[in-house]
């Protein structure tokens, strides 16, 4: 038996013998608490190992660096074109009765070429039939060389206006009109020509530049800019490569104009 224990045992007893042995009416003395039985320590607490989130056990944590990440380069932009034929209204406005060529013996030409924000872009081009591998075969050419074209288009969009078509710096191909200045038939309607970025490259005629707006770009050659065409150029050299001219060596130096020969 424990002392604790014992101490309650014998002051049971006393409190019994006193009150039948008659002793006085003054209350006992107040247990101490400290005499009451020990009351149990808790057990001791360990760290809960219960699953946390939602009740789902949590992954351990890892110092593992993430896989690598491949980044796969997009292709460069491919040259494209497409061919389709020409109907009368696709020239309503550049061909006309007593044209030298029948509407019917054109092709209309869309084709891919890098503009001048360097963004590859896609215009169309009336150009006679006879000529449509030529002209593709130097436009892919231009295209893979990066050669900067403000925009291709039909001379129709502008009405058919040459001078208005000249003024935006419209690479063309037909325009059923006369060498301006006279009633000769230009290569144009025949659909054997192309203007390629007038505007910079303009007919530098003596005393008459056309379109006018050009002629600061036909008295300043010697600092080129993009999209300017020079004597000895590559872009010279493709045309020539196909069997066509370039007017740029005329004693009126045309330096928009290349042709086929053959009108």
């Amino acid at each position: 038996m424990t002392r604790a224990l014992t101490a309650i045992v014998v002051t049971a007893l006393a409190l019994t013998a006193c009150g039948t042995s008659g002793a006085s009416d003054a209350p006992p003395e107040a247990i101490p608490l400290t005499a009451l039985a020990p009351v149990a320590e808790p057990p001791p607490t360990t760290e809960s190992s219960a699953p946390v989130g939602d009740g789902l056990p949590q992954p351990p944590q890892t110092t593992t660096p993430p896989l690598p990440t491949t980044t796969v380069p997009e292709p460069p932009p491919t040259f494209e074109y497409s061919i389709n034929p020409v109907t009368a209204e696709t020239v309503s406005e550049t061909w006309r009765e007593g044209c030298p060529l029948p509407w019917e013996n054109l092709t209309l030409l869309t084709l891919s070429y890098w503009n001048f924000d360097g963004r590859p872009v896609k215009g169309r081009m009336t150009v006679n039939t006879g000529v449509v591998d030529d002209v593709v075969t130097i436009f892919e050419k231009l295209f893979a060389m990066r050669f900067p074209i403000e925009r291709i288009a039909l001379v129709d969009d502008y009405g058919g206006d040459d001078e208005a078509a000249m003024r935006a710096n419209v690479t063309s191909g037909f325009n059923c009109r006369y060498v301006d200045g006279t009633e000769r038939w230009s290569n144009h309607a025949f659909g054997l020509a192309i203007d390629i970025n007038p505007l910079i490259n303009p007919w530098a005629r003596q005393g008459n530049v056309l379109p006018v707006e050009g002629t600061v770009y036909a008295e300043n050659r010697e600092n080129p800019i993009p999209g300017m065409i020079n004597p000895g150029d590559r872009v010279v050299a493709i045309f020539e490569q196909a069997g066509w001219s370039w007017g740029g060596v005329w004693s009126s130096a045309d330096y928009m104009h290349f042709s086929k020969p053959g009108n």
